[in-house]
């Protein structure tokens, strides 16, 4: 039940909060109808004002659509992320007919820190090339990316290479040739820069993908340590809202 007491957050706040976490929980589906009005108001002791102030923010916030005559339908979904194979996130967005654009974009070339620079297995002296980026879909953002690459070709600053698929440009650009990666997967809380680039709240769960990937070794005989994966190109750090993101894995 809702909280009426004095210093308690506003009713339609709470009541937006308990249906919008049903949603995601999957109590009710893309395609669903929610309760009625008249419903609402009877479970939680509100009034119509509070219930249709509810419902407005959910609907803003594109859990659900109003249509008068016809009821309040559940539109929201999780994106199912079902991997087999390394495939840009562009590409990934495709699988599901899903649009997504670049809403930020920073190219630099930086000395690598300790943990990057072993993920590379490169020393902490050597370059390596940073690529910020935040994808968003519908308007929201939903993943923030750190990629780092290892400087084996020259690649240009300017962002307007990397808005669309980054492995396409280097397949397409530079014959970079990606054979083989490896994803780590956990769930974390945001930091506060997660959390602007988001654009979630502290409490809201990330779901953090770990990528390395791999390019032949006989490509590159004169860099390639040995190692059986073939040689280290890329280390990624991507952030997933948890709300809106999950991931399938075939065992």
């Amino acid at each position: 039940m809702l909280n009426h007491e004095k210093g308690a957050p506003p009713l339609y706040s709470q009541l937006e909060s308990i249906i919008k976490m049903q949603i995601e929980r999957g109590e009710y589906n893309r395609g669903d109808f929610l309760p009625t009005e008249k419903m609402l108001m009877d479970q939680y002791e509100v009034s119509r004002v509070t219930v249709r102030q509810a419902m407005a923010a959910l609907s803003q916030a594109g859990y659900i659509k109003c249509s008068r005559g016809i009821g309040t339908e559940v539109i929201y979904e999780k994106i199912d992320e079902h991997m087999k194979s390394v495939i840009s996130f562009t590409d990934e967005m495709k699988q599901h007919n899903i649009t997504m654009e670049t809403t930020y974009c920073r190219m630099e070339k930086i000395m690598p820190g300790t943990t990057v620079a072993s993920a590379l297995q490169i020393p902490k002296t050597e370059m390596c090339y940073c690529l910020t980026r935040v994808r968003s879909v519908q308007g929201k953002p939903l993943v923030y990316t750190i990629t780092y690459l290892r400087d084996i070709v020259e690649l240009p600053m300017d962002s307007q290479y990397y808005m669309e698929s980054l492995y396409k440009y280097l397949s397409e650009v530079h014959e970079i040739r990606i054979v083989k990666g490896r994803d780590t997967l956990e769930a974390a809380l945001p930091s506060p820069e997660v959390q602007k680039f988001l654009e979630i709240e502290a409490q809201m769960p990330v779901f953090k993908r770990i990528r390395q990937t791999f390019l032949p070794g006989e490509d590159f005989p004169e860099l390639h340590n040995g190692g059986k994966d073939g040689l280290v190109f890329e280390y990624s750090v991507c952030y997933y809202p948890g709300n809106r993101y999950k991931y399938t894995v075939d065992l």
